[in-house]
């Protein structure tokens, strides 16, 4: 029985565009996406955009549809959304407050 396509939004790591694609497993999400981005298929995974979770076949049927994935390439990483915007608001809160003086 085939499955049926599962949609989701689509972006790759420094691309602030994002893509509806759809398929039926994991690695034809991933062909389409680096298709999309032109991005070298080999040495690609895809994250959940939330939280990182590296996507297998096994585990991409239990992703909802719509759900918002991340296409990395070979060296690049994703720890999920919160925890980066939680990195930025450190970045920036770092560099707007005084330096506290040691006793």
């Amino acid at each position: 029985m085939l499955q049926k396509p599962k949609s989701v939004k689509l972006r790759a790591l420094r691309s602030p565009r994002k893509f509806g694609v759809a398929g039926r497993s994991c690695q034809e999400v991933l062909r389409k996406g680096c298709l999309r981005f032109q991005l070298p298929e080999r040495g690609s995974r895809l994250c959940l955009y939330e939280d990182g979770t590296e996507l297998t076949e096994d585990y991409f049927p239990s992703v909802p549809d719509n759900a918002e994935l991340v296409l990395l390439t070979s060296g690049q990483a994703w720890q999920g959304w919160f925890r980066h915007v939680a990195q930025d608001s450190l970045t920036i809160l770092g560099s707007s407050c005084p330096p506290t003086l040691a006793s």
